[in-house]
């Protein structure tokens, strides 16, 4: 026992070392100093009001100068923070303009309705004019704010919450004001009390640790790379396992009885515990690094965006920066093509299992095992040049990394030193021939590698002879079963044969990209750039397009309030004629016009979801304007439930009930600390102050590094602050003047679960609101969604169609482009506009996406009233969805790629004698009905409008074939397809072209599948049983609700 005793004491000790605990929380010391810096503006705004100066100014309210200071944000980058704050003082000073107004009306009201005559008690007692009117100004000031925050809620958000709580602290009240000076002595100590919250935090955020988009781009950059190579060597490790698992060879288990297999080898004495070693786990540790990448790809354009608008001091630019983002991108996409090898393999399985000719199927076990090993050794030629690319890709961009001073030269000979096993990192024998990033003849070096890399590919075509079984029947063995025509028409062989091209094109798609990084970090050393730090102005116009930014096009960012959801903004709709109304004739019809915007504003769903903020609003704030219950509402606290539910309402009925558990289990949690702090130093006010700076230090590690939790964490902190600092209000001012505003003095033991109470109720309300008069579920805004997701990729699609028309253009020479529609075209379409467009695009298309995998999440958090919601349907689109965005833009990026590499004088007489490989591809994809019918985008279409509005699909809608550019050329001349051309670009493109077409394909078969599962199909077979057609579908839909 005493030996188990002391290895369950040393594993705990182990556990508990303050570096275990970092490592298990994620914590290091930015984390922390940004948690320290996020606690400061509370602490000090509570620790200030203990002076007689601030006490003066602010007296009761003291303590929501606190939670102003805390819902600023104040650990926004500068740019972000500012431009929020800017929003946040215009807002707050419009409410309480708008609340003078209310006061003045109300008070006049009561004016008029009180007799000259009247008693003191009639004059100052309740007035049910007075009343009435403060709550119409209430309804309407919160309607309109937070239609405003629906509509612009990246940047409104924080600004129409300081706007709707100004109003309700104040209108409130005025019913209760006798005379309008008292009521604008109101407003002015509470709209000082929101100036003083957000000065503390404006200075915290200015002067204390400082934090920059720059700096955030810097981290972005060196934690990209650093996701490259995680992605890199998963993808490495996938490969290296499926070369043993008869996954590329379509084996009889193929991929499920593989990983059955390997699971039970991990279970029965394997190497690695719990099936850690089977290909599922690979492949799960491929897709969740690739995701990360994706997660980073996107924050990164986000800092981008801001950080072209700061002043800043350091050495690049901020178009140094957006070139970078793009260089980035560029690495990227390839990637994330590499990453879809599962997928991939995935398809050609499901394909081997229709036409079941895939090795397994036939008697000749020795035909079999040729064919194993010699796909194995194809797996092996890819393992080994994707392991060289891999360790050409570190050095390559470790070398960028150092040379834009991104990383110290110091801190990346220690990672060196590490990697070659603590030896010198200039010893040339330690490192394997593996490139050095900090001598100073790398680029030369590295080009030199990527020569002998390419030079490498001539092998290939003696590797993969036996692959070419449609193009070199002669190359197989003549004791084969199959004959020569059963080998051309084998689409299992084509298949694994396209897909080790497409693996090496994208290998090379991915060095390249890595040296053009090289080269721009060599032109920033050679111009002088980073010899000095200089002071960097944003360009001229940036500050007016960052201020008018929020009102046209924004980049999606992380929710800077209480909500925890991915907002998503509906584009403005598109100039497509009115079915009901024909253009404006006439002077009364354009003036009228106005009308139907009024219309049309009042019925959208933002002013829909004001409404419903001001109903739950209005459901605590009617107490404070009715005769039994305004003493009441005033006593009991009434308005703190009318804050929770301003600044926490959600506009779907899942997230209000996350948000209501979460909430409340915060509020406990902060409850807790709250007693904590008070009763640790016994209610002494410096102790107070010290240990809630402390409990605040600990809440925003769940602000910063739960973002799921970012609504509740807030709510926990302004919890926090909000009952310690009432405590020290109270004790400061005394009981008299503290409790002079006609709120009763409750000692923390009581205000505490007060508190609780007023969160919990306002919690409740809005859930209420959300689901009456009828429910908004994220389940029919996931299904809106997805529809507007699905045009969007129908318009990606036909613009990189347009780029792939484009480039095959350019490469004609055949004298037959006039016969398609490029030749059209051509004078209008250009590559910088098909570029900008198809990046527009891509934007919209991955907020969508971030979008629909937040109200997914949500959908579980709601009741599954009348059956249960196909959420594994909806996710299943959401992923093809994701995956055929990947592959269309990794089609654009190619082609453009060669648009750029492939040179203009392509026409020389000395080219003419033998005509270019893209040129026959040119010609014949050009005269292709295939090529041109643009099906895909009419089937988007389709799938895009029975989903949004909720209709059955129309009959006969098909996705089409597998590789359909290769079946044509294999028609017209199989030679093309011969694996000799593996070193013409154009041949490699065109077969990563197909892999990606095919993709696509495949997607939008699994799309058209599962919509139709959702909404059913039209049909016009009148010659079956209806009432078995009927029961199909009834079962249909009975089986999608499961």
């Amino acid at each position: 026992m005493v030996p188990y005793e002391r290895s369950r004491s040393s594993k705990l000790l182990r556990t508990l070392h303050p570096s275990s605990l970092c490592s298990r929380l994620e914590l290091d010391i930015r984390s922390f100093s940004i948690m320290l810096k996020g606690a400061l503006p509370p602490a000090i705004v509570i620790a200030i009001n203990q002076s007689d100066a601030i006490a003066d100014i602010t007296l009761t309210i003291g303590y929501i100068s606190a939670l102003i200071s805390v819902l600023s944000q104040g650990l926004l980058p500068r740019a972000k923070f500012m431009k929020i704050m800017l929003f946040n003082l215009l807002a707050t000073c419009v409410s309480a303009s708008l609340c003078c107004l209310a006061v003045f009306c109300a008070v006049k009201a009561r004016q008029n309705s009180t007799p000259v005559d009247a008693s003191e008690g009639v004059k100052d007692g309740y007035n049910s004019d007075s009343c009435a009117v403060s709550a119409i100004w209430l309804i309407f000031m919160i309607w309109g704010a937070n239609t405003l925050r629906a509509w612009k809620p990246m940047e409104l958000q924080d600004p129409m919450v300081a706007f709707s709580i100004f109003s309700c602290v104040t209108i409130t009240r005025g019913g209760t004001f006798i005379t309008v000076d008292e009521g604008l002595s109101f407003i002015t100590r509470l709209l000082k009390g929101f100036m003083l919250g957000f000065a503390i935090a404006t200075g915290v955020s200015l002067f204390i640790l400082p934090i920059t988009s720059r700096g955030h781009v810097s981290q972005d950059i060196r934690g990209y790379v650093s996701q490259i190579d995680a992605v890199l060597q998963a993808q490495l490790s996938f490969v290296k396992r499926s070369s043993t698992s008869g996954v590329w060879t379509g084996d009889q288990g193929l991929l499920e009885r593989t990983r059955t297999a390997q699971s039970g080898i991990s279970g029965n004495g394997g190497t690695e515990p719990n099936g850690e070693s089977s290909l599922d786990s690979k492949r799960q540790k491929l897709g969740a690094a690739i995701g990360k990448l994706n997660a980073l790809h996107g924050k990164l354009q986000s800092d981008l965006f801001y950080s072209k608008d700061e002043f800043a001091w350091g050495k690049l630019s901020a178009g140094d920066l957006t070139k970078i983002g793009d260089l980035l991108r560029s690495v990227m996409l390839p990637l994330s093509g590499m990453a879809m090898l599962p997928d991939i393999l995935d398809m050609t399985v499901n394909g081997e299992r229709t036409r079941g000719n895939s090795i397994g199927s036939v008697d000749d076990s020795e035909e079999d095992n040729v064919k194993r090993s010699e796909i194995r050794k194809v797996v092996e030629t890819l393992e080994e040049r994707l392991g060289s690319c891999t360790d050409l890709m570190r050095s390559g961009l470790q070398y960028v990394l150092v040379t834009l001073n991104l990383v110290k030269r110091r801190q990346l000979e220690k990672q060196l030193k590490a990697r070659n096993n603590n030896s010198s990192v200039h010893d040339e024998e330690s490192k394997g021939g593996i490139l050095d990033p900090l001598q100073e003849d790398f680029t030369s070096q590295f080009e030199q590698a990527l020569y002998r890399y390419h030079a490498q590919r001539k092998e290939l075509p003696e590797a993969l002879a036996y692959l070419e079984a449609f193009s070199s029947p002669e190359k197989h063995d003549g004791n084969s079963t199959k004959s020569t025509s059963e080998m051309l028409a084998d689409p299992d062989v084509r298949q694994e044969f396209f897909l080790i091209v497409y693996m090496d094109h994208l290998q090379h798609d991915l060095l390249h990209a890595t040296l053009d990084l090289i080269k721009f970090a060599d032109i920033k050393v050679s111009d002088g750039t980073m010899k000095r730090s200089r002071l960097i102005f944003p360009k001229q116009g940036s500050i007016w397009n960052w201020m008018t930014s929020s009102f046209t096009k924004q980049p999606p960012r992380r929710q800077s309030t209480i909500s925890d959801l991915s907002t998503y903004q509906d584009p403005t709709p598109e100039p497509f004629p009115d079915s009901e109304t024909l253009p404006p004739s006439n002077v009364f019809e354009k003036a009228s016009s106005i009308l139907r915007q009024i219309s049309r504003l009042i019925r959208s769903e933002k002013s829909m979801f004001g409404f419903r903020v001001a109903a739950a609003a209005f459901c605590v704030g009617i107490v404070a304007y009715l005769y039994q219950t305004q003493e009441f509402f005033i006593r009991q606290r009434g308005i703190w439930a009318m804050i929770v539910i301003v600044i926490g309402m959600s506009p779907t009925s899942g997230q209000t009930m996350f948000g209501f558990v979460a909430r409340i289990a915060a509020t406990v949690v902060s409850l807790a600390l709250s007693l904590i702090v008070w009763y640790i130093v016994d209610g002494r006010t410096p102790g107070v102050i010290v240990f809630l700076y402390l409990a605040n230090v600990f809440e925003y590690y769940f602000y910063l590094k739960t973002p799921q939790y970012f609504g509740a964490a807030m709510i926990a902190i302004v919890t926090l602050n909000v009952i310690v600092g009432y405590e020290l209000q109270v004790r400061k001012l005394g009981l008299e003047t503290a409790t002079s505003n006609g709120q009763p003095y409750y000692p923390i033991y009581l205000f505490g679960p007060y508190k609780l109470a007023t969160v919990a109720i306002g919690c409740g309300i809005s859930f209420f609101w959300v689901v009456f008069p009828y429910p908004i579920t994220a389940k029919s805004r996931l299904r809106k969604m997805l529809g507007r997701g699905l045009f969007v990729l129908a318009e990606f699609y036909s613009a990189m169609h347009a780029t792939v028309e484009v480039w095959l253009g350019e490469v004609d020479t055949t004298g037959t482009a006039e016969n398609s529609t490029i030749a059209i075209q051509e004078g209008n379409r250009s590559h910088e506009k098909l570029a900008k467009h198809r990046q527009t695009l891509f934007k919209e298309e991955m907020a969508l996406l971030n979008a629909l995998h937040a109200h997914s999440h949500f959908t579980a958090f709601e009741p599954p009233i009348g059956g249960k919601f196909p959420k594994q349907t909806y996710d299943a689109l959401i992923s093809e969805t994701q995956r055929m965005l990947t592959a269309m833009a990794l089609m654009a990026h190619t082609t453009q790629k060669l648009s750029i590499q492939h040179p203009k004088h392509q026409n020389q007489q000395h080219q003419r004698n033998e005509t270019p490989w893209s040129t026959h591809l040119a010609h014949i994809a050009q005269t292709s009905p295939t090529f041109n019918s643009h099906a895909p985008t009419s089937l988007l279409c389709h799938l895009s409008a029975s989903l949004t509005n909720a209709q059955p699909l129309p009959p006969f809608l098909a996705a089409g074939v597998s590789f359909p550019l290769a079946r044509e050329i294999k028609k017209i001349d199989g030679e093309l397809l011969s694996i000799r051309y593996i070193e013409d670009a154009g041949f490699s493109a065109f077969v990563a072209l197909e892999v990606l077409r095919s993709i696509v394909g495949v997607s939008l078969q699994e799309l058209l599948s599962n919509v139709r599962r959702l909404v059913g199909e039209i049909t016009f077979d009148f010659g079956e049983d209806v009432d078995g057609d009927q029961e199909r579908g009834r079962l249909m839909s009975l089986a999608d609700r499961d």
